[in-house]
């Protein structure tokens, strides 16, 4: 899996202390490093992950955390999980049931602060975006759009479909470390009721932490 070597590089770079790298940002299949070249040039960097790669990379593991996020499906509306039903020929607890069976992968952090693209979306709820991004979608809205997932850190436009809502908050500003999830974590789904939500939600985020790898 391409991903996973990109995982497994990024967290061998941050392994290395190799002087001079300032941050680096891993995609689906890419790995971005932005560095300092008044402290390393590029050829000794690139040297350098060379010789990380050489060293049989692959065979790191590059496994992340382990998440169980409460969503009440169907809030705070049916619309979209009822036109995802529909779309995809099946029932709407059928739509729940191979969601929350899932375990996601969170592929890359992007687009706006501490939202997770999650890989991992079963076939069977692959479906087209929609045309026109909506607007003011909410913070903690749990969506599917294309082959992916994505729990919304803050209101934001977006084209895909909400099917539920989640108490936490992936985008914590006041706190030290702001991003709840991390590239590399894994996610699932639990589904409980908009009154479980409601007495979960004063919970810190890291109470629905599972492993801590």
């Amino acid at each position: 899996m391409v991903n996973a070597s990109v995982q497994a590089l990024d967290r061998a770079i941050a392994a290395s202390n190799l002087p001079g790298i300032v941050e680096t940002a891993p995609s689906f299949r890419s790995l971005l490093i932005i560095y300092e070249p008044e402290t390393i040039d590029s050829e000794s960097l690139v040297d350098a992950v060379r010789r990380m790669i050489a060293g049989g990379l692959r065979t790191r593991v590059a496994a992340g955390r382990s998440w169980t996020v409460p969503v009440a499906y169907g809030s705070p509306t049916d619309a979209d999980l009822l036109e995802v039903a529909a779309t995809t020929g099946m029932s709407r607890d059928e739509v729940v049931a191979i969601h929350s069976s899932t375990e996601f992968q969170v592929y890359f952090m992007g687009f706006v602060p501490g939202l997770p693209v999650l890989g991992g979306l079963p076939p069977a709820l692959h479906l087209p975006r929609r045309p026109d991004p909506r607007p003011g979608i909410a913070a903690g809205c749990v969506m599917i759009g294309g082959m992916q997932g994505l729990i919304v850190p803050m209101t934001m436009p977006s084209g895909w479909y909400i099917l539920g809502q989640t108490s936490l908050r992936a985008y914590r500003p006041d706190e030290e470390d702001p991003f709840l999830f991390r590239s590399g974590d894994r996610i699932r789904f639990r589904p409980v009721t908009v009154r479980e939500l409601d007495e979960l939600s004063g919970w810190p985020g890291e109470r629905f932490l599972d492993v801590e790898d």
